[in-house]
């Protein structure tokens, strides 16, 4: 299955499902402004006395309304092939007339004491304020330029967040759930929600929208460093001995990206909008220092005053500020992280439901009666190899070499007849992993149906997975119905609901550069359970293919 799929059309409506889908559905929806902040501009702008700069001053203090001015802005720039590099740019580049027409298309919003949806909306925008202001500020105390464009590419890092929750509450909600009570990975939530990540939504409606190239550059997800590179940029922070120089020169060269005090910024605002007390934002505090060269102490002081200053800056009353998070006591579950189940009533009629494609999957087989029979004496498995000949010479000839083993799609090909021919393993899919793409698809499949979800499947590596996890480390992993619930917070919907009822098991298969395929395999949907005498040989057969590969 398509992990990326289109709106797909059921009977009754469109699902929505997959970046284009969410894209295509976002792009032109409204983003209402307060109340209070639309009034004051109407103000200024009938006044004969007001200036370019009253009007900047005013747009700064409100973040949805600087983002109509710089979309419009931007719109007008595009013509003559340039972009808005500052928020006083963009309300010079309009002037008064274009801002009265403006101000005539913007939606008020009175925040509703009562509304869930309403207080994450401007939430939303507080924490993108926060990580504007923050990216800013050190942007001016490492005297680097551009820091105005800094700030306009931060604070629209998550523009995706502010859309889905004016647009798409009930599948916010859903995400929430996830992340707060089955404990899942924030990026793998939205990926089995939404089809994909906020971060792709966002890059989607900046380059909608025509924003900046630096804008586009940070939401990029390709830009994004990996848990491994975090990890070395967190001992570069700790002054590893570890690291070597060829490592210190690709982090130095990292940190000095344009895109990276907009991507660390924004990890600080999300991530301690969970908490300000949790590991991982003492590791981003960490890096933080690092990055500015302070100590720690200097370093939470300052980014405590920035957080104030931005919640001074731009408060919603009813809301909490991003820095009241400071003084609150660590909780499991923070206040309103979900919608109430009359607001779910009421919403439910008015934004689409969340929903997936439904694959279809293919009709079990019926088995032979004599063969239900026989398993009905059986508790797994049986433990025995289909042809231990087979098994035998495809181990040899993968630890001792092979003069037909000319390519890696020759040992990988050994790899999944011994799996099948050998050990009999029932259903084996080969998945090809490129690193450069940072993905995942289903390239050769045994005993499965061609129409099966399975023999199509494709994923983004860069999503936090069990898959991503097998790429970073050769590992085994055997899922059985006892650990099956500790796997599931790892894996996503679209894959873990294909899974049979007992074991499945997954390798990783690496060559000198990395991961090059995954292998799947189990002995058919409705089979006993496996034992660890056929987790042991597959892992054997799979590591032998490891050894073979090097050796080419």
């Amino acid at each position: 299955m398509d992990e990326q799929a289109h709106i797909q059309e059921t009977e009754e409506e469109k699902i929505l499902y997959g970046a284009e889908a969410w894209i295509d559905f976002l792009k032109d929806k409204p983003f209402p402004v307060r109340a209070s902040s639309l009034k004051r501009l109407k103000i200024l702008l009938s006044k004969d006395s007001t200036m370019i700069s009253h009007l900047t001053a005013l747009v700064r203090t409100d973040p949805v309304l600087c983002l109509h001015v710089v979309r419009a802005a931007e719109n007008k720039l595009a013509q003559k092939g340039s972009h808005v590099s500052s928020i006083e740019h963009a309300v010079s580049s309009l002037g008064i007339d274009p801002l009265i027409q403006l101000c005539k298309t913007l939606q008020p919003i009175k925040l509703n004491p009562s509304s869930v949806q309403q207080k994450q909306y401007l939430r939303m925008v507080a924490n993108s304020h926060h990580a504007a202001v923050q990216a800013r500020t050190w942007q001016q105390m490492k005297r680097l330029p551009f820091s105005e464009e800094v700030y306009l590419a931060s604070l629209f890092y998550s523009i995706g967040l502010w859309a889905l929750w004016l647009s798409a509450p009930l599948h916010m909600h859903q995400v929430r759930i996830k992340i707060w009570e089955e404990d899942i990975d924030p990026t793998l939530a939205e990926h089995d929600v939404l089809g994909c990540t906020m971060q792709q939504i966002s890059m989607g409606l900046s380059e909608a929208w025509g924003f900046s190239e630096l804008t586009i550059q940070a939401q990029d997800p390709d830009t994004s460093p990996s848990k491994g590179l975090l990890a070395k940029l967190h001992q570069r922070a700790l002054s590893d001995p570890r690291l070597s120089e060829e490592e210190l020169r690709d982090l130095n060269h990292l940190t000095q990206e344009r895109h990276f005090p907009i991507k660390l910024a924004n990890w600080l605002s999300l991530i301690v909008s969970r908490g300000w007390r949790t590991s991982r934002n003492i590791k981003t505090t960490d890096i933080i220092s690092d990055y500015l060269g302070l100590d720690t102490n200097q370093t939470l002081a300052l980014l405590h005053k920035l957080c104030a200053d931005s919640s001074r800056e731009y408060h919603a009353p009813g809301t909490l500020a991003p820095a009241a998070e400071m003084l609150m006591i660590p909780s499991s579950y923070p206040n309103n992280y979900k919608l109430g189940n009359r607001e779910l009533e009421l919403l439910s009629t008015k934004y689409p439901l969340p929903e997936k494609p439904k694959p279809k999957k293919p009709a079990r087989k019926t088995q032979p009666q004599k063969a239900a029979t026989h398993a009905e004496t059986l508790v797994h498995t049986a433990e025995t190899l289909l042809d231990e000949a087979i098994y035998k010479q495809v181990v040899e000839r993968f630890l001792k070499g092979y003069h037909l083993y000319t390519k890696p799609a020759h040992i990988l090909q050994g790899l999944v007849q011994g799996l099948s021919k050998g050990i009999g393993l029932q259903r084996i899919t080969l998945n090809l992993v490129n690193t450069k793409s940072h993905k995942m698809k289903t390239a050769q499949v045994v005993g499965i149906e061609k129409d099966h979800p399975f023999a199509s499947y494709e994923i983004d590596l860069q999503i936090p997975s069990l898959f991503k996890k097998l790429c970073d480390k050769p590992a085994c992993i055997w899922i059985t119905a006892e650990n099956r619930k500790k796997y599931s917070k790892l894996i996503p919907d679209a894959y873990s609901d294909l899974l049979p009822e007992n074991d499945s098991l997954l390798m990783s298969i690496f060559r000198d550069h990395g991961a090059v395929a995954i292998i799947y395999a189990d002995a058919g949907e409705n089979a006993l359970p496996l034992t660890a005498f056929h987790q042991q040989r597959f892992r054997y057969l799979c590591s032998a293919a490891t050894l073979a590969l090097k050796q080419i």
